[in-house]
């Protein structure tokens, strides 16, 4: 299943409070350190040997060919950031004589966000490359970059773009970022359900696992709404849904874990 193109990044200000250290603005941007202890190890020996040492192309071991965009790397520090990197390494790559390695799924912008990482162990992370930064980081496995655009998308939750952030994150592990937004939709329910275009695009299973807990903040009155208006949203595939969404049974016995508090 593919990603809806109508994810987006809120760049205004936030409805949650930013963590401390944002700067919460039209352009917000975020530098920071991993806190994986390998990447730490790698990055201690990366940044005082090897940081501006990647684009001369004189001293690298391996070139690094992105829709035919070429990055002259170390594999020392590219396996140290990435188990994606060490696999590529221990096997054939590409062309064994000139060391060549291609790398599909992503773009030369990213990959050179990658390569600033990798070297420095910093990246700033912007509305503009967080979507595709966090897809590659979690192609790559490198959990640094993960968190830190994790910690954006928190801090750029908004009625608007929470929806779209939640069903993100059911494509990529991020259990903290999920449960955040999970719980900023369900604590401004009423809101969301009435300006938010992407909570009508939910599906009935998704509907159902966002709202699947034993104790909800959201009155029932804002339920019924919500629920007939995603519903009117699609009344010939989604009408079957309806009597389970709305009835007593389902709402206050507990059967399908919802509950809603007057």
């Amino acid at each position: 299943m593919a990603i809806k193109d109508k994810f987006a990044v809120h760049d205004g200000p936030s409805h949650l409070t930013p963590p401390a250290g944002f700067e919460v603005g039209d352009s917000l941007a975020r530098t920071a350190s991993s806190s994986s202890p390998r990447e730490r190890k790698m990055n201690a020996v990366a940044c005082p040997a090897f940081n501006g040492l990647c684009p001369e192309g004189n001293l690298g071991d391996v070139i690094i060919s992105v829709d035919g965009v070429t990055f002259n790397a170390h594999k020392m520090i590219l396996s140290g950031c990435s188990p994606y990197f060490r696999a590529l390494f221990s096997s054939n790559c590409g062309n064994a004589e000139m060391n060549v390695c291609n790398v599909p799924g992503t773009s030369p912008e990213t990959m050179g966000l990658i390569m600033e990482y990798a070297y420095t162990g910093t990246v700033s992370v912007t509305a503009e490359n967080v979507e595709s930064l966090l897809i590659a980081a979690d192609q790559f496995n490198i959990l640094g970059i993960v968190r830190l655009c994790c910690e954006f998308l928190k801090s750029q939750l908004c009625l608007e773009n929470c929806v779209g952030i939640w069903r993100f994150t059911g494509y990529y592990h991020c259990p903290d970022l999920r449960e955040a937004a999970r719980e900023f939709i369900l604590h401004h329910f009423e809101e969301v359900s009435r300006v938010s275009t992407e909570f009508l695009e939910l599906s009935f299973h998704e509907l159902e696992r966002l709202l699947e807990k034993d104790e909800l903040p959201v009155k029932e009155e804002a339920m019924l709404e919500a629920v007939l208006k995603w519903a009117a949203h699609d009344l010939q595939n989604r009408r079957q849904h309806v009597a389970f969404l709305l009835s007593q049974e389902g709402w206050r016995s507990g059967q399908k874990g919802f509950f809603f508090v007057k």
